[in-house]
């Protein structure tokens, strides 16, 4: 598959590019995964689903742009262990001109339960001025096409979970 093909049936689902197992230098005193490391499966699956629309490090220096996470929201619902294999299932939300709103669903790939959701909010940002900057027209197209095929399904429960809870007066 090139880098701009959206798959032979983008409808089909989110982007499974990315997989990997849980290293023991990954493992906390709680002898699971260190939250710190949700983020770090949540940023290849990033790449993963960016190289997919041709998002790649080469198109960024050509056009002398770059992207910044703005936000970050993760859920944690089961735990994963050294050894384990994880498998990313990244879903792209809606993008604009400045912005690209995706999530990543983390699984226990074996037992295939859902470990995490890692939610973002990622902005395209000139490497000049460091402000955010509109993409090229062309990039924007492919990520709003993939955005269409992945809101043509029921996209995961958390997007836009809030966190919260009741304050004392």
């Amino acid at each position: 598959m090139n880098a701009l093909d959206l798959g032979a049936d983008p409808e089909a689902g989110p982007v499974r590019d990315y997989r990997t197992s849980v290293p023991a230098e990954w493992i906390d005193e709680n002898d699971h995964m260190d939250t710190i490391y949700y983020k770090v499966v949540a940023n290849d699956g990033t790449r993963a689903l960016f190289r997919r629309v041709g998002l790649t490090p080469d198109l960024m220096a050509s056009n002398g742009s770059t992207f910044f996470q703005a936000e970050m929201h993760i859920c944690f619902e089961r735990e994963l262990r050294l050894g384990d294999p994880v498998s990313v299932h990244s879903w792209l939300v809606a993008a604009d001109a400045k912005r690209i709103h995706h999530i990543h669903e983390i699984f226990h790939e074996a037992e295939g339960y859902r470990a995490a959701t890692v939610e973002l909010m990622t902005l395209h940002i000139s490497r000049a001025t460091r402000r955010t900057a509109p993409m090229p027209v062309d990039l924007l197209a492919r990520l709003q096409a993939m955005a269409t095929a992945h809101a043509r399904l029921p996209l995961p429960d958390k997007v836009g979970h809030a966190i919260s809870a009741a304050r004392r007066v």
